[in-house]
């Protein structure tokens, strides 16, 4: 129950949120439903600020939930603490203090209450899994489309106005992080859209490269970040304090500590058995793979590009596609996470990507739905694996459908 204080400040016509219990914990998750519908999303030339990649563009979106507040650290804390079917203990990063121990990062920033920050988008996206695994649902990341529909709740404008009363940045943070809450919501009473922390989206930069989006600005940003349309592309600087090689890709050891998340909802619970037996008539097939390294500026980063095509051989149209690629071992069998080659145990070798999502911000292709009979091709990125899996084996990677929305 929220305090009087803040009841008042929930918009009276924003709509009614659901508090979505996790099984097997005492944590639940505060969502609220948005309808949907014409979106225009990006900012006209003449916007302040305005770079060239927010181009205007009008989509249709569908109905889904979202997150009230960012993630907090004890509901992501819950990730390590319990062990649900279907998420191997491996495929989760460890504590966050074995990584913040390296650089001097204030213990109040590691608060309950806070959002969880210093995440790197491979654990939003395991969490999001956890969390779909543990209540029945298709829980993920937004899109950017979701999320700038979500943030602007039906502004026009560049930013919220007076901006202090809705974001915590620059001017007026006392260079910290906050709790949820603690300034007005926007018009769909949702907390923090700008500021506190940068939030992860769903889809990279470039659609066809490795380069995770964040939205919203951060507790240490200038005002003039704080636009609903900016779009910022994780600098590598971000890793340079990560002393390790190769770095994780569950946690940023920078000391900047600017980077958060709050989770989408696209599926209840009511059709989990179907979409879990469904997701066995998608038929995935890789095709092929190439080292690619990601360069900007003096820094670097290796990556395994693995392209496929999944089919659909069932009798159902579908609007979404969560597709998880991995390596296979000699003995045929998946390779989630470095044991031994990588020098942290536990470093995924795993990802996920969508061909299909009626949501997408940047890929038109992936807004159509996947009929029966219908193939559609991906591409994703896959951390290098370090242990030693058998370069000779014929089959090296192989993908599974982990969920799916059925087209209505």
């Amino acid at each position: 129950m929220l305090p009087l204080a803040l009841l008042l400040f929930i918009p009276q016509d924003a709509p009614a949120s659901e508090k979505i219990e996790i099984p097997g914990t005492k944590l639940s998750i505060e969502m609220v439903p948005l309808k949907g519908g014409p979106a225009k999303i990006g900012s006209p030339e003449e916007e302040k600020g305005r770079r060239k990649d927010e181009a205007i563009r009008e989509l249709a979106l569908q109905p889904f939930q979202i997150g009230r507040s960012k993630v907090t650290w004890a509901e992501f804390n819950g990730y390590f603490e319990t062990k649900p079917a279907g998420v191997d203990a491996v495929t989760r990063p460890t504590r966050a203090t074995a990584f913040f121990g390296q650089v001097e990062i204030p213990s109040h920033f590691l608060d309950l209450k806070r959002p969880v920050t210093n995440v790197r988008w491979h654990s939003a996206m395991g969490y999001c899994w956890w969390l779909s695994v543990k209540t029945g649902r298709y829980f993920r990341l937004p899109t950017e489309a979701e999320w700038e529909y979500a943030a602007r709740a039906g502004s026009t404008a560049a930013a919220p106005e007076p901006l202090g009363d809705y974001a915590w940045y620059r001017d007026n943070s006392d260079e910290r992080t906050h709790n949820g809450g603690e300034r007005k919501p926007n018009a769909f009473g949702l907390y923090d859209t700008l500021g506190n922390l940068w939030e992860y989206t769903l889809e990279p930069y470039p659609v066809t490269g490795y380069g995770p989006v964040v939205r919203g600005g951060c507790w240490n940003s200038p005002a003039a970040e704080l636009r609903f349309a900016h779009r910022q592309q994780i600098p590598m600087e971000w890793f340079e304090a990560d002393p390790n090689r190769p770095r994780s890709v569950w946690w940023l050891t920078s000391n900047g500590i600017s980077q958060g998340f709050r989770v989408v909802c696209v599926a209840d619970a009511s059709d989990q058995k179907e979409r879990e037996a469904y997701a066995s008539r998608l038929e995935v097939k890789i095709l092929g793979n190439k080292e690619k390294e990601l360069v900007i500026g003096k820094s670097n980063s290796l990556f395994m590009q693995v392209t496929g095509e999944i089919k659909n051989a069932g009798d159902r149209a579908l609007d979404e596609v969560e597709v998880m690629v991995y390596y296979m071992n000699p003995k045929g069998q998946p390779h989630l996470a470095d044991l031994t080659g990588a020098n942290k145990p536990g470093q995924a070798t795993f990802s996920k990507c969508w061909p299909v999502l009626a949501n997408s911000y940047g890929d038109p292709a992936a807004r159509v739905p996947l009929k029966p009979g219908g193939s559609r091709a991906f591409s994703v990125d896959l951390p290098l694996t370090f242990d030693d899996v058998g370069t000779e084996v014929a089959n090296q990677w192989s993908g599974r459908v982990t969920n799916l929305k059925f087209a209505k």
